[in-house]
């Protein structure tokens, strides 16, 4: 069954929503188009550059208005989930762009081909490798549930890898069929996913975010063995299987397979999701903990990282947004192990990194007097006051500056904010990079952020100016406690 259409009346007025809510600059004054790498009846993906700055590549999407006319409500929710979401195993969206004939949405790119590809090249994989995955698949599963997000189509096939290196990160993308609920309303009756990975309370047209874990589960079974648990010549024969047949691990090709592994697999596959297992215990299941001792431990940085974000201090929003803008467009050296410090918290609580969650890190690593500073780290880091920091604000709280600001890089975020690039950034540009950021943003916070950066109160930013701004450290100026 597809997804329910929306009214002409709605679709009108959704469409006149995104178009003032989208950038209607011409993306080709922004991104310069290379090689197209993904396309159908929707349009095309294609890898592009700013042409300010060539050497950081994105994945642009460009979906024909004329083919969206029927499904622009789901086009809309898709772009407001990807805006919500920030953790390190699902895509990154920037920008959108709107013109007379395309919907653009600029996006992280993924060179490293899909799970699938993998899979089949592989044909399996080790427990080892199987555990890495799977534990940041959950991961970012458990990141969409906190976020009232349900996927509703979790298969190989959707997830990226970032790169082609052995160890690259793994991203979930496509989320056209995702679905954003109430707190109050969780149920769903859209018959929607893929026809292996469907789980069987979605085939009765009654269910809710439990739906991602089995297809989680048919994920970790494939990894495992190289096949689906449930087949069929046709997609009658697999709905059937998955709704009937029982949950079978072949000697042959399970023989080798601990059982903490079929344990996990079983749990996930339980058919009635009230009794499947719920995703913060799949995360604490006794089969990751299996390869802890092979896992790098965080301890020894853990400490450094937590004091730096105990001293954070955030002097004005600007360079707050430029941090931001820089943490999710660039890469350092550090980036691996805060992202492994970020993990090591999280994993321990709900998914999404509380204040509590860090006055307790603080408490595990013995630092002092961090207690204090709670309240404090709230005003730089909790903008949306939803007692939340997320990943992108750990990081840039956490990574050495020196690293992070050097020369190129502000340049390269410079450039961004500078949107018509006459090497100012007025009250005009401003407006126009959070539009396209999608950030929604009041024209007069805007106004007072620029105020607030504003060194001469001429009402612009030269590059000088800018540089000096985001050279500057609060953090090294003594603070009462």
């Amino acid at each position: 069954m597809e997804p329910t259409k929306a009214s002409s009346e709605e679709q009108k007025n959704v469409f006149e929503n995104i178009e003032t809510t989208f950038s209607t600059t011409d993306i080709r004054t922004v991104y310069k188009f290379k090689k197209l790498i993904g396309g159908g009846h929707f349009g095309t993906v294609r890898v592009a550059y700013r042409k300010t700055d060539p050497e950081k590549k994105y994945a642009v999407k460009s979906i024909l208005r004329e083919s969206m006319k029927k499904d622009v409500a789901m086009l809309e929710s898709e772009i407001n989930i990807l805006k919500e979401l920030d953790h390190p195993n699902i895509v990154r969206f920037y920008e959108t762009y709107i013109d007379y004939k395309y919907i653009h949405i600029v996006m992280q790119l993924c060179t490293g081909g899909e799970l699938f590809d993998r899979i089949v090249k592989l044909e399996k994989f080790s427990e080892k490798d199987a555990s890495d995955l799977m534990k940041k698949i959950l991961s970012a599963v458990q990141h969409l549930h906190e976020h009232s997000i349900c996927h509703r189509d979790l298969k190989p096939e959707n997830f990226l890898f970032k790169n082609n290196k052995e160890n690259a990160e793994i991203k979930i993308i496509d989320f056209g069929l995702s679905k954003k609920f109430s707190k109050l309303e969780t149920d769903m009756t859209t018959i929607v996913g893929t026809p292996f990975y469907v789980a069987p309370e979605v085939l009765s047209g009654n269910y809710d975010t439990q739906c991602d874990l089995w297809s989680c589960g048919v994920i970790l079974y494939v990894l495992l063995c190289g096949y689906p648990p449930f087949d069929g010549d046709s997609n009658k024969d697999i709905f059937r299987a998955i709704i009937k047949s029982k949950l079978e691990f072949d000697e042959e090709e399970w023989g080798n397979i601990s059982d903490e592994a079929k344990d996990l697999i079983a749990q996930l596959l339980t058919k009635d999701p009230k009794e499947r297992v719920k995703v913060s215990a799949a995360l604490n299941h006794v089969w990751f903990k299996k390869w802890e001792d092979d896992e790098v431990d965080t301890n020894e940085f853990q400490t450094k990282y937590l004091k730096r974000l105990k001293n954070y201090r955030a002097p004005n929003r600007l360079q707050y947004e430029v941090l931001s803008f820089l943490m999710k467009n660039l890469d350092t050296s550090e980036r691996v192990k805060i992202k492994e410090v970020f993990r090591s918290i999280t994993a321990k609580s709900s998914g999404d990194l509380t204040f509590q969650d860090l006055e307790e890190a603080f408490g595990e690593v013995g630092i002092d007097g961090a207690t204090e500073h709670i309240e404090e780290l709230k005003k730089c880091l909790d903008f949306d006051k939803d007692g939340k920091i997320k990943y992108t604000d750990f990081l840039l709280a956490t990574i050495n500056k020196n690293e992070a600001l050097t020369d190129a890089n502000i340049q390269f975020a410079f450039h961004h904010f500078d949107t018509d690039n006459n090497g100012l950034i007025t009250l005009d540009n401003l407006v126009e990079a959070f539009h396209r950021e999608g950030k929604g943003l009041l024209e007069d916070d805007i106004k007072e952020i620029l105020t607030q950066a504003d060194i001469s109160n001429s009402g612009e930013i030269t590059l000088e100016d800018f540089t000096k701004l985001m050279k500057y450290d609060p953090s090294k100026i003594h603070h009462k406690d």
